[in-house]
């Protein structure tokens, strides 16, 4: 993931608070050891994240997460490792990216009987197009997401896309579950 939650693309590692500069400008930060990803600074790129990581790395990203909220539970850890695989497998496009399998994965999870609040404090809706922020505001119906950046120079509402897409790969990957309705999505 990008922003506020990046973790290191290949390991899941965190990154360090440091920030480094390549040659062109553009900031980077270290992959950080820890207990999940104990050799996470060997080798590892510096990075400020990706839009697409490794099924690895959004595991390990999941699993230092759900510690942050709770004990350790390996019955859900290999549940979201069954099901990452499968999402990650099944992606195609903008499907792949880490934010929307995160959805889909909290989708998948919490049909399975799992608590799975505590994974919106770890994911935060970009635009499908730009990966730009969203801005808020107060539609009828709840909230509407504009892209920050207006790259289309529209004003529509990117969390439905958002939705759309996370429904998509949902039913892409588990043909047997009913599709969920996009506005009963269990974070968005």
């Amino acid at each position: 993931m990008i922003g506020e939650h990046a973790f290191c693309p290949t390991s899941g590692a965190s990154l360090s608070r440091e920030v480094h500069y390549d040659e062109r400008g553009r900031p980077e930060r270290v992959p950080q050891s820890d207990d999940l990803s104990p050799n996470a600074s060997l080798d590892a790129p510096l990075t400020t994240g990706e839009r697409r990581s490794s099924r690895r790395a959004l595991a390990t990203h999941f699993r230092r997460c759900h510690r942050r909220h709770a004990d350790a539970d390996d019955e859900l850890y290999c549940r979201a490792a069954l099901s990452l695989a499968r999402l990650k497998r099944a992606a195609a496009g903008r499907q792949g990216r880490d934010v929307i399998v995160w959805y889909a994965l909290a989708e998948r999870l919490a049909r399975d009987g799992f608590d799975v609040d505590w994974m919106s404090a770890h994911a935060e809706p970009r635009c499908p197009d730009c990966s730009g922020r969203l801005t808020y505001v107060e539609g009828p119906d709840g909230p509407i997401g504009r892209c920050g950046g207006s790259c289309h120079g529209t004003r529509a509402d990117r969390l439905e896309t958002i939705r759309d897409t996370v429904c998509s790969l949902f039913a892409r990957t588990f043909p047997d579950d009913p599709t969920p309705d996009t506005d009963a999505l269990t974070l968005l």
